[in-house]
C-alpha cells in the first residue's frame, strides 16, 4: 500500500485498464478497496467505467438485481458491496456525466429500484450511499431530475432508515441553490405530514417522518426558504399527531419548533401555538399508554412520569418564553399551572421534573408581568402550607420514614413567595412557626452561606477587598459579640420537633469534645512544665558531668575524621584499579571470558557506588571492549 502511494509499484487496476479486461476482474482483485482510496486511481477507474458504458451497466445491475443463489457469496455481497464504493466516490466529470441528457437512462436504471414493493434493507443501503453522495454534491441536479413518480417510490418505502434520509436531504434545502425548486420541497414535506397523519399507528412510518421533520427543523435553513417552517406550523397537525400518536416524537416536534421560534426571534409565529396553551391541561392530565404502572425497589407501585410529559414541561416552559398576552392569559384561565404543580407534586421523587417546575416558578417571578405571578401566588402558598410541614412520612415498604422529594423546592419557593412580599394571615403564621425552623435548620447544614449567590458581582467585590489581620484578643471580642447578637426566640422552645432537639444533642457534643480539648491541653501543658525541669536539671550539673560531655564529642569527631580519611583512602584505590580495568580492557589480547570476569568482580560494588552508576560503568567497560575488538564473535 506504501509503495502504491509514493507509485513505487504499479496497480493491478493499471493492468486490468491496459488490457481492457472485465469489470468482475477488477471486483475480484483483492487489493480494489486499497486503490480506491488514492484519488489517481479513484479517477482511473471511473474514467475506465464512463469510457466503456457496458462496465457501469454492469455496477448498477448489481445494486438494483438480486442475484441467483447459485453463486449467492459474490453476486449477493460482495459484488453490490464494491460496485456501490465504486458509484459513491465523488468526482465531479463522473457525476457530471451521469446527469448529461444521453446519459440519463443509467440513472433510471438506478431508479427502477424503487418500483418493487418490498425492498431488501441490504439492497436500499447500497441504492442510498450513491444518491446520498450526488445529493451532496449535486443536490440541484438530483432535484431536478426527480419526478412525481420517484418522488412516489421514495415515499412508498419511508419505513426504511436509508430511503428515509434520502427524502430528509432532498427536502432539506441547499443554501447554494436559488430556491428555484423549492415548491417541489414543499410538496415533498406536506406529503411527509401526510403520511405521519395517516399511518402513525405504523411505528416505522412515524418515526421515519418525524425524524425527517426534526431534522429540518434543526437544520441551517436560509430565510428566503423559511416558507417550509411555515408549512409546519399547523395547530392541527401538531395536537393530531400528538393526542393519536402519543409518542415522545410528537412533541418533540412542537418543543423543537418553539426553540426555532424563540432563537429566530420571530416572536409573532407564537401565536400559532394559542390551541396548544388552550389543550395542554389535557395533555397532562390524558393518561399515556406507554407508561406502565411497576413496583419500585422499595416497594410502592408507581406510575412513570414518562418523557411525553417532561416534554410537555418543556413546552410549558418555551410558551411562557414567548411572553405574549394572548397566550399567558389562556395559560391562567385554563389553570396549566395548577395542573403541572399536582403533576410535580404526583411524581416527587421524580428530579427532571423538579428542576422543570423550579425553572418554571423562577422564570415567572422574575421575568413575566405582575398579574401573572399575582394569579398563582395565593395557590402556590396554600400547596406549601398543605405539603410543606416539616414532617417525615412512609414510602412503601421502608421502615424509616423520609421527607418528601419535594420539600426541597417547595422551601426555595417559600423564600421566593417572602421576597416577592407575598402576605395573609395564615401565610405569615406558616412564615414565622413552620419556615423559619426549615431555614434555620438548612443554613446551619449549609453553613449559613447561599450555594446558588443571585448577586454574583457583590460576592466578588467583597473577595477582591483583603481586610488587615487581626490580633487573636480582638478576634475572641468579635465572635463574644456576634454571640450576644443574637436573639433567642422562647416561643420557639415550647414548639420544639426532632430536629430541635438533635440540635440541642449536636451542641452538648461540641461542649464534650470543647472539655475534651481543654483536658488535653491541660496535659500537654504538664508535660512542657516537665521538659524544662529536665532542662534545669541538666544545666544545673556539677563540672565533672559537662567534662565527661566534651571529652565524649571529641571522640565522636575523631572517628568521624578517621571514616573520611578511610573513605578517601578507599576512593583513591579505586580510581587506580579502575585505570588497571580500564587498561586490561583496551589491551588487544584480552579475551571476552576476562571482561565476564572483571564484570562479576565489579557487581560487588553495588552497595559502595548504587545500581544506576554501577549499571552505567559496566556498559562503558563493554563499548571500550567493542570498540578495540572489532571481531563480531566477541559480542556473545
Amino acid at each position: 500500500m506504501i509503495f502504491r502511494m509514493f507509485n513505487f509499484m504499479n496497480s493491478r487496476i493499471d493492468e486490468f485498464i491496459e488490457e481492457r479486461k472485465d469489470i468482475k476482474l477488477i471486483l475480484d482483485e483483492s487489493s480494489l478497496l486499497q486503490d480506491l482510496l488514492m484519488p489517481q486511481q479513484q479517477y482511473k477507474l471511473l474514467n475506465y467505467v464512463k469510457d466503456h458504458p457496458e462496465h457501469l451497466e454492469t455496477l448498477i445491475e448489481y445494486i438494483t438485481e438480486v442475484g441467483d443463489e447459485t453463486n449467492y457469496q459474490r453476486v449477493q455481497y460482495k459484488y453490490p458491496f464494491l460496485a456501490s464504493e465504486i458509484l459513491s466516490k465523488e468526482n465531479d466529470f463522473f457525476q457530471d456525466f451521469l446527469f448529461e441528457g444521453q446519459n440519463l437512462h443509467f440513472l433510471n436504471r438506478l431508479f427502477s429500484l424503487l418500483n418493487e414493493d418490498i425492498l431488501n434493507i441490504t439492497q436500499a443501503g447500497y441504492f442510498s450511499k450513491v444518491i446520498l453522495t450526488l445529493l451532496r454534491r449535486k443536490h440541484f441536479k438530483v432535484l431536478q431530475y426527480l419526478n412525481d413518480k420517484d418522488i412516489s417510490n421514495l415515499l412508498k418505502h419511508i419505513d426504511i432508515p436509508h430511503i428515509a434520509e434520502i427524502i430528509e436531504k432532498v427536502i432539506i434545502p441547499d443554501p447554494n441553490d436559488e430556491n428555484q425548486l423549492l415548491d417541489k420541497q414543499k410538496s415533498i414535506l406536506q406529503r411527509v405530514m401526510k403520511i405521519s397523519l395517516h399511518r402513525y399507528y405504523e411505528t416505522e412510518v412515524f418515526d421515519n417522518c418525524l425524524l425527517i421533520i426534526n431534522n429540518l427543523i434543526k437544520s441551517q435553513i436560509n430565510p428566503d426558504q423559511e416558507e417550509l417552517i411555515k408549512i409546519l406550523l399547523n395547530p392541527y397537525y401538531f395536537l393530531t399527531i400528538c393526542y393519536q400518536s402519543q409518542r415522545t416524537a410528537a412533541y418533540e416536534l412542537v418543543s423543537n419548533l418553539l426553540q426555532y421560534i424563540n432563537n429566530s426571534g420571530k416572536t409573532d409565529y407564537f401565536l400559532y401555538f394559542i390551541n396548544v396553551a388552550k389543550h395542554l391541561p389535557n395533555a397532562f392530565t390524558t393518561s399515556n399508554l406507554y407508561a406502565i404502572p411497576h413496583q419500585t425497589s422499595y416497594g410502592q407501585i408507581i406510575t412513570p412520569l414518562s418523557s411525553n410529559k417532561l416534554t410537555l414541561l418543556q413546552i410549558f416552559y418555551l410558551l411562557l418564553l414567548s411572553e405574549k398576552e394572548e397566550i399567558l392569559f389562556e395559560l391562567i384561565n385554563n389553570q396549566s399551572f395548577q395542573v403541572v404543580t399536582n403533576v410535580i407534586l404526583t411524581h416527587e421523587f421524580n428530579n427532571q421534573a423538579l428542576i422543570w417546575f423550579d425553572k418554571i416558578v423562577i422564570f415567572i417571578f422574575q421575568k413575566l408581568p405582575k398579574f401573572f405571578h399575582e394569579s398563582i401566588s395565593e395557590f402556590l402558598a396554600s400547596i406549601i402550607i398543605q405539603y410543606n410541614r416539616n414532617e417525615k412520612k412512609q414510602v412503601g415498604l421502608l421502615q424509616n420514614t423520609i421527607k418528601p422529594g419535594y420539600q426541597g423546592i417547595l422551601t426555595k419557593i417559600s423564600n421566593l413567595l417572602v421576597e416577592n412580599h407575598f402576605t395573609s394571615e395564615v401565610w405569615d403564621q406558616y412564615v414565622n412557626d413552620t419556615l423559619s425552623k426549615i431555614n434555620s435548620v438548612e443554613k446551619k447544614l449549609l453553613c449559613g452561606v447561599d450555594p446558588r449567590p443571585r448577586q454574583i458581582q457583590q460576592y466578588i467585590h467583597e473577595s477582591v477587598t483583603i481586610e488587615a489581620p487581626m490580633d487573636n484578643d480582638d478576634k475572641e471580642e468579635d465572635e463574644e459579640v456576634e454571640e450576644e447578637d443574637i436573639p433567642e426566640d422562647d416561643n420557639n422552645k415550647e414548639n420544639e420537633n426532632d430536629d430541635y432537639e438533635k440540635e440541642q444533642e449536636q451542641e452538648q457534643e461540641q461542649e464534650q469534645e470543647q472539655e475534651q480539648e481543654q483536658e488535653k491541653e491541660k496535659e500537654q501543658e504538664q508535660e512542657h512544665e516537665q521538659e524544662q525541669e529536665q532542662e534545669e536539671k541538666f544545666y544545673d550539673c556539677n563540672e565533672e558531668g559537662r567534662l565527661q560531655q566534651l571529652q565524649e564529642l571529641q571522640q565522636i569527631q575523631q572517628e568521624e575524621s578517621k571514616v573520611v580519611s578511610k573513605h578517601k583512602q578507599s576512593s583513591e584505590e579505586q580510581e587506580l584499579i579502575d585505570e588497571q580495568i580500564e587498561e586490561m580492557i583496551s589491551d588487544p589480547q584480552t579475551k571476552p571470558e576476562q571482561v565476564a570476569q572483571i564484570i562479576q568482580n565489579e557487581e560487588a560494588l553495588i552497595d559502595d557506588i548504587g545500581p544506576l552508576e554501577l549499571e552505567n560503568k559496566l556498559d562503558h567497560q563493554v563499548n571500550e571492549y567493542y570498540k578495540k575488538h572489532d571481531d563480531p564473535k566477541n559480542e556473545e
